[in-house]
């Protein structure tokens, strides 16, 4: 009977030992998923960022029942204030990811660093270009400081972009807020031009490579927080991840009210929008809008990714892990093609 307590005894200092040692990273329960219509989704896998755990960011790629089928964990010190933003699969199967204060990291499945920028004004969005060269933003920066860089292999700078000649007047000029300008997002188009997202100028410009702003959208609306007041066809602030689609229109997150809209660029119109079913809330902090093959838009919130059909069926939600202290837990997500080498989405 003694050696039954002993033993039973031990099994417990074991599961208490494990449970001392998994307790940093895994404080959160697993993902959830509340629609799941497997008919309708596009196929394939998402690859997420996720900063549910601060001090224990990491990389997920799941299936649609939320089942994680590959992971990449960060490790920030206490106290950092540095968020993972960012995660997109290149082509050569690699993942490019970039967390704020640090840089820009190239990684291989095994998690091993094949290639590094180290930027500590790197934030939201990178992007890898054809010519091998990267392309990023950086949100916090004071006005004449770039905000939009293009970096070589080597990392120096081939060009860059502060925005000062274009918005340096009124209402702009005055704007102080993380940063002048704020950039959340950029994106090199197929004409060699560069779309960039101007948040605290509820604003989306098209530059050439001079620089010069050849085309802009700004939406009507007031951030208090800004303070700025802006006019436009389209109601919306705090423009986020505007993504050039096939047919010349762009798809963008807007906020007050949170939706997501695809506008005609040609004539500045909104050609369609979506709000959630459950109110604004159900769309706090949304960022990115993807449109995926067979039509479907994969949007993200503060804690859940949406799959939405053309006609405004949600397909597929999955939530963030519950508990964790960070309510800014899924900024961006990408679909991953059944051939485990495409992707909708960066």
């Amino acid at each position: 009977m003694m050696g039954v307590r002993r033993t039973r005894m031990a099994w417990v200092v074991v599961v208490f030992l494990l449970g001392v040692l998994w307790a940093g990273p895994i404080k959160a329960a697993d993902y959830k998923v509340s629609i799941h219509d497997a008919a309708r989704v596009f196929p394939g896998t998402t690859l997420l960022a996720d900063m549910s755990q601060v001090e224990w960011p990491r990389i997920v790629e799941v299936d649609f029942s939320g089942k994680i089928v590959w992971q990449h964990r960060l490790r920030t010190a206490r106290g950092e204030r540095s968020a993972l933003l960012d995660a997109a699969l290149l082509e050569n199967g690699n993942i490019l990811y970039t967390i704020t204060n640090r840089g820009i990291y190239e990684i291989d499945r095994s998690g091993r660093v094949v290639w590094k920028h180290e930027d500590p004004g790197a934030s939201h969005d990178a992007d890898r270009l054809p010519n091998g060269n990267t392309l990023y933003n950086r949100a916090w920066q004071p006005k004449g400081s770039p905000v939009v860089v293009e970096v070589d292999r080597e990392g120096r700078t081939v060009w860059s972009w502060n925005g000062v000649e274009a918005f340096d007047k009124p209402p702009f000029a005055n704007v102080d807020h993380e940063g002048w300008m704020h950039v959340n997002s950029v994106t090199r188009l197929t004409n060699g031009n560069t779309l960039i997202s101007i948040r605290n100028f509820n604003t989306v410009v098209e530059v050439d490579p001079s620089g010069k702003v050849v085309w802009q959208i700004t939406f009507r609306g007031h951030d208090k927080r800004i303070g700025l007041a802006t006019e436009g066809k389209i109601v919306g602030v705090l423009n986020h991840e505007p993504e050039p689609l096939d047919n010349g229109h762009i798809l963008l997150a807007l906020r007050q009210p949170q939706r997501f809209v695809e506008i005609d660029r040609a004539t500045g119109t909104e050609v369609w929008s979506w709000s959630h079913p459950d109110g604004d809330r159900a769309l706090f902090l949304n960022r990115e809008a993807n449109r995926l093959p067979n039509g479907n838009t994969l949007g993200s919130a503060g804690d859940k990714l949406i799959e939405i059909a053309p006609d405004g069926t949600i397909v597929w939600q999955i939530h963030a892990p519950s508990g964790g202290q960070n309510e800014r837990k899924f900024h961006k997500a990408i679909r991953i093609a059944p051939d485990g080498r495409t992707s909708y989405g960066g």
